[in-house]
């Protein structure tokens, strides 16, 4: 009698036993696809890029000396306007191939575990000016791979002066952690490395004034250097010098929810006017009124699907063991009662 309740109770153990390690195979493959945490699908710069072999001749041979950048973000898409002056450092002139990237993925610096994919359908309206005057693209994205190209011809031991306008749809941006998921507006603008360029890049002034009522409790992001900001014009400031010559942290941006049913089109429509702003916004040399601030971290994303993650994993690992030591300790006890009885 003792031996066929013995069997019995055995026989549901395993059964238990083979629940719990079914309910441990699910839970690894609901682990395995948890998402790579980071920014994705956010709008922004690229960086320039050498793009032919038989201009790699100029490879560290012409210096970035120095980049300005201005930033006006809208809900829903953001305006850029970069100005970059650049030297041939050699005595001959240089006509090379540069080019500005639709699309990119890296790391980030101060959060190494997340990543960040700048997505552009598309650098809207873009166009490259040499000292105020326009010149033609080269290639297109369609046909070179997802790239917009310019010749440029850097004439020696002088100046070039090269501005560049676009606007990008940030409406699209997510930012995952874990399970938890966020949909955002996210701009980034990529700091430039000096990977093609004789390092170091001298000055870089980055400017990003908020429009469209967007308020700075709105905003979460990160800088590469201490980031100011100006309450009178609403407007976010940092400086870099002698950089380049290693990689540094990107200027990342997280403002309000996403827009349902946004129609970029119609931004796109007055890109003109777009420009005028951004270019009078360039002109604004206001440097008093400046305060430091800090931002909250961009990747950090509120939700209760990491909460209850986290309450199966401890489960697994602590409450399981707990629960077959109960099972194993009343089936024991089970056992060792009804044997007494046996034995009176």
């Amino acid at each position: 009698m003792v031996m066929k309740n013995l069997s019995f109770n055995m026989r549901k153990f395993l059964k238990n036993t083979i629940a719990i390690i079914g309910i441990f195979i699910l839970y690894s493959t609901l682990l395995s696809n948890t998402a790579q945490p980071g920014i994705w699908n956010a709008g922004g710069s690229g960086s320039f890029q050498l793009l032919y072999p038989e201009d790699s001749i100029a490879y560290k041979k012409i210096q970035m000396q120095s980049e300005s950048i201005h930033i006006q973000l809208y809900k829903g898409f953001a305006v850029v306007k970069g100005v970059y002056n650049f030297l041939n450092t050699t005595n001959t002139p240089l006509t090379i191939k540069v080019g500005y990237p639709i699309n990119t993925v890296f790391p980030s610096k101060n959060y190494q575990s997340h990543l960040n994919q700048v997505v552009f359908d598309d650098l809207y309206k873009i166009k490259g000016s040499i000292h105020q005057q326009e010149i033609p693209l080269l290639k297109l994205p369609l046909n070179n791979n997802n790239w917009y190209v310019w010749e440029i011809t850097f004439p020696p031991k002088q100046l070039i002066n090269f501005t560049v306008h676009f606007i990008v749809n940030t409406n699209n941006a997510q930012i995952l952690q874990g399970y938890n998921k966020e949909y955002k507006n996210g701009f980034i603008y990529l700091i430039e490395t000096g990977s093609i360029w004789k390092s170091p890049i001298e000055n870089g002034d980055f400017y990003a004034q908020l429009k469209d009522d967007i308020n700075l409790a709105d905003i979460k992001g990160i800088a590469p250097s201490q980031l100011y900001f100006n309450p009178s014009n609403k407007t976010l400031h940092f400086k870099l010098a002698n950089y380049g010559v290693q990689p540094d942290d990107n200027f990342i941006l997280i403002y309000n929810r996403k827009i349902d049913d946004f129609n970029f089109e119609e931004i796109i429509a007055k890109s003109n006017y777009l420009f005028q702003e951004i270019d009078a916004f360039s002109t604004e040399k206001t440097t008093i009124g400046y305060t430091e601030i800090s931002l909250k971290n961009p990747y950090k994303v509120k939700g209760v699907g990491n909460f209850i993650i986290d309450g199966i994993y401890y489960f697994m690992f602590y409450g399981i063991p707990l629960v077959i030591g109960l099972i194993l300790f009343l089936i024991l006890y089970k056992i060792l009662k009804r044997r007494r009885k046996s034995d009176y």
